[in-house]
C-alpha cells in the first residue's frame, strides 16, 4: 500500500468515526439542553447537565482537532501551538467560583466567532462531502448550548446579577489569510478551545462537588434538629 492509499484509508476511517460522533453528539445535546425553558430545573440538575455537556464537548473537540489536522494535508501538529494574540486564551480567570464561571461564559462567547470563521474557511477549503464540516457546525451550536448552561449556573451562584455580555471584538477575527495561514489559524482555535474546555470541565466538576457537600451538610444539620 503506497502513501496515497494509506492517506485515503485514514481519511475514510476519520469520516466514519466523525459521522458516528456527530450522531452521538446530536442525541446527547437533545437530552442535555432545554432551549425553550432555560434555568427552570433544580440546581443540582443544572450543574449535572452542565458537567455532562462540558465533558462531551471536551472529548469531541479533541477528536475534531485531530480530524482537522488529518484533513489539512501536509500539516505539522506543532503549528497548532503557534502564538496568536487574536485567539482567546485557554485559561480561566477569577478568584471566586462566580468569577471563574463568568470567565467560562465570556470565553465561550469569545470563541464562538472564531469557530464560525474556521467553519467558513473550511467550507472553502474542503469538499462539500467532508465530514469535518458538519462537526464544526455542530461544535458552533454546542458552544451556544454550553454558554446557556453556564449562564444558568452563574444565576445559581449570583441570583440577583445578570450575566454581563462580553464586548464584541470584530477586530480580533483575522483579516484575509492565505491557505496556510487559514489552516494554522483553525488549528490554533480548535487546540485552544479544547484546552479551555478541559479547564472548564475541571472547574464545573469542582463546583458540583463543593455544592454537593454544602447540600449534604445542610441536610445533616436539618436532620439533627428533627
Amino acid at each position: 500500500m503506497n502513501g496515497h492509499d494509506r492517506n485515503m484509508q485514514a481519511h475514510r476511517s476519520h469520516s466514519t468515526s466523525m459521522v458516528f460522533l456527530l450522531g452521538v453528539v446530536l442525541l446527547t445535546i437533545i437530552h442535555l439542553v432545554n432551549t425553550t425553558v432555560p434555568c427552570t430545573e433544580n440546581n443540582s440538575k443544572i450543574l449535572q447537565k452542565g458537567v455532562k455537556l462540558a465533558r462531551l464537548m471536551n472529548r469531541t473537540t479533541a477528536d475534531i482537532t485531530k480530524t482537522y489536522q488529518a484533513y489539512q494535508g501536509d500539516f505539522v501538529e506543532q503549528f497548532c501551538k503557534m502564538s496568536m494574540d487574536n485567539v482567546p486564551a485557554s485559561t480561566l480567570s477569577g478568584r471566586t467560583s462566580s468569577e471563574r464561571v463568568l470567565s467560562i461564559y465570556t470565553h465561550l462567547k469569545e470563541f464562538l466567532p472564531h469557530v464560525k470563521k474556521v467553519l467558513e474557511q473550511q467550507n472553502d477549503l474542503q469538499p462539500p462531502s467532508s465530514p469535518l464540516l458538519p462537526v464544526l457546525s455542530q461544535l458552533k451550536e454546542q458552544i451556544n448550548h454550553l454558554a446557556q448552561r453556564v449562564n444558568c449556573i452563574f444565576q445559581i451562584l449570583q441570583p440577583n446579577i445578570l450575566v454581563p455580555e462580553p464586548p464584541a471584538w470584530p477586530t480580533r477575527i483575522p483579516p484575509a489569510q492565505n491557505i496556510f495561514q487559514q489552516k494554522v489559524y483553525g488549528c490554533v482555535v480548535l487546540t485552544r478551545l479544547s484546552e479551555f474546555l478541559s479547564a472548564t470541565l475541571e472547574e464545573l466538576r469542582s463546583l458540583k462537588g463543593s455544592m454537593g457537600k454544602k447540600r449534604t451538610g445542610k441536610e445533616l444539620l436539618s436532620n439533627s434538629w428533627n
